[in-house]
C-alpha cells in the first residue's frame, strides 16, 4: 500500500507498507525517515514520527502533537458483510444435508481459509473511498473465501469417493 498525501504543515508525506509482512517506509518532502522500529521513525532533525492504528482502525501518523490521517477505518457494513459470509460458511459446512448438496470444508481449515480472504478484503477495501467499491470488494472477498472452501470440499469428496 502506498499513500501520498499533502499536508499544509509538513508538505508531501509518502507512506509505503507491504501488504503481507508490513515493511514500512515514510518520506516527508523527499526525505526518507530512518526506521527505529516498525512503528517509530526519526526525521533528520530528531523528531519522532509514530505510526498508529492499522487496517481495521485506519492508519495515522503522530508527529509531535499533530495527527495525520493516512487511511480510513473499516465501516460497519464491511464488517457485517464479512461476518455474514463467515456465519454462512459455518452453518453450511456443519449441516450434513447442505453438504450433501454442495460439499464445503469448514471447521478450523475452512475458517482459516475464509479469514485469509476476509483479511485481504479488509486491506483492499480500506484503501477505497467510495462505499460502493468498498461493498463490492467485501462481497468479492466473501465469494472468494466461500469458493475456496467449496472447491476444497468438492476435492475432498472426490478424493474419498
Amino acid at each position: 500500500m502506498k499513500q501520498v498525501i499533502q499536508n499544509e504543515k509538513y508538505g508531501t508525506i509518502e507512506f509505503t507498507e507491504g501488504n503481507l509482512i508490513g515493511n514500512r517506509t515514510i518520506s516527508i518532502n523527499g526525505e526518507l525517515l530512518s526506521k527505529k522500529s516498525n512503528k517509530k521513525f526519526q526525521m533528520n532533525d530528531g523528531t519522532i514520527v509514530e505510526v498508529k492504528g492499522g487496517v481495521f482502525t485506519g492508519i495515522k501518523l503522530q508527529i509531535n502533537n499533530d495527527e495525520i490521517k493516512l487511511s480510513n477505518s473499516l465501516t460497519w457494513y464491511e464488517i457485517a458483510i464479512l461476518i455474514a459470509g463467515f456465519v454462512f460458511l459455518m452453518v453450511w459446512s456443519n449441516s450434513v444435508a447442505l453438504c450433501s448438496i454442495i460439499p464445503m470444508i469448514g471447521g478450523a481449515i475452512g475458517g482459516a481459509l475464509y479469514a485469509l480472504s476476509a483479511v485481504l478484503g479488509f486491506s483492499f477495501s480500506s484503501k477505497q473511498k467510495s462505499p460502493l467499491i468498498k461493498i463490492a470488494i467485501s462481497l468479492c472477498s466473501v465469494v472468494v473465501g466461500l469458493a475456496i472452501c467449496t472447491l476444497l470440499g468438492v476435492l475432498l469428496v472426490m478424493a474419498i469417493a
